[in-house]
């Protein structure tokens, strides 16, 4: 089995969440002793004015700390953590030995790359966007390695049947030299399908590519949210449930198309426009906004985020409120 793997940026260096981090670690005491800073760069003083080219140089070699010590934590974080990208029964004492860097999970809570939840677990918010937490990738995912080694395999099985079938034919038959050569021709006609379906689904493959659509701004629209309909419950924890749903609302914004035949929005920036417009039309339904006496299942009822993701969400908004703003 091949080792575990996360994906690193190359600008992590120069991401202003590193940089932070390693601004929040100068100041700690615990690191400046594990860091080696004697009494004249000690962290009350790098952190002063009066000593900013100090705090420069420390800062640059701390960043490379920050990322050296990532790539541990992430990629423990990707075997151990659970499908809602938390650790349980672990405190940031067990962070910063996963870093091998004191006070570093004080350092991530900082930069709210780490968050310490109510029961005493800890949570790597939006962790599952750029890495797959183990538990949660298929067993019956392929790799690419295994994917050539089955065609390699496919390829020497077809190679040894059209030998094996040709020395029958010489050995039982006696074949002319124009049957050897109409042998040859017929496996080398069967070589030049094999390249031109790959050619072909090399083709297909770039066409869908480059027809991917935008990456789903979860935070964007989170933010949008917050500020059109502040009266309604804010969102904490960007589960992975609350991912998909928006991931499923982003792309039928940018695949659908209206009762005119015209598509809602063709780009990231007019579909992010199409959302805001959304919540607002959300604003203006009386229900949604508990404007209008509510009874039985729906006494004590409120809309949240997560019903304005759903396909029922999405039906009282676009359709219902259509209906009240035209009667």
């Amino acid at each position: 089995m091949a080792e575990s793997w996360i994906r690193m940026r190359g600008s992590l260096v120069n991401n202003p969440k590193v940089i932070k981090m390693a601004r929040v670690l100068l100041a700690d005491a615990e690191f400046m002793e594990w860091f080696g800073c004697d009494g004249v760069t000690s962290a009350s003083r790098c952190v002063t004015e009066r000593h900013a080219s100090v705090t420069r140089r420390h800062v640059s070699v701390v960043t490379r700390v920050t990322v050296g010590a990532l790539v541990p934590l992430w990629s423990m974080v990707r075997e151990c953590a659970s499908s809602d990208e938390t650790l349980r029964d672990i405190t940031l004492f067990e962070v910063d030995e996963m870093a091998g860097v004191p006070g570093f999970g004080r350092a991530m809570v900082a930069v709210g790359w780490l968050l310490e939840q109510a029961d005493g677990s800890l949570q790597f918010p939006n962790f599952g966007e750029h890495n797959t937490i183990t538990e949660s990738r298929s067993t019956e995912a392929k790799t690419p390695a295994e994917r050539a080694r089955e065609y390699r395999e496919r390829k020497r099985k077809e190679s040894d049947s059209e030998h094996h079938d040709s020395v029958t034919l010489d050995s039982s038959r006696g074949v002319t030299h124009a049957s050897r050569d109409a042998v040859t021709q017929k496996r080398d006609a069967s070589r030049d399908t094999v390249t031109t379906e790959k050619s072909r689904e090399e083709k297909k493959n770039t066409s869908t590519s480059t027809a991917k659509l935008p990456t789903c701004p979860n935070d964007t629209i989170v933010s949008i949210y917050h500020e059109v309909l502040p009266e309604l419950p804010s969102v904490r924890l960007m589960t992975v449930k609350r991912k998909r749903a928006m991931a499923t609302l982003w792309s039928w914004v940018l695949t659908s198309k209206k009762s005119d035949g015209s598509r809602r929005a063709e780009s990231a920036d007019q579909a992010v426009e199409w959302l805001r417009n959304y919540f607002e039309r959300a604003r203006d339904n009386d229900f949604l906004m508990g404007r209008t006496p509510r009874n039985g299942e729906h006494a004590n009822w409120q809309c949240d985020i997560d019903f304005l993701l759903s396909e029922k969400g999405m039906k009282q908004v676009i359709e219902k409120t259509r209906e009240v703003a035209t009667t």
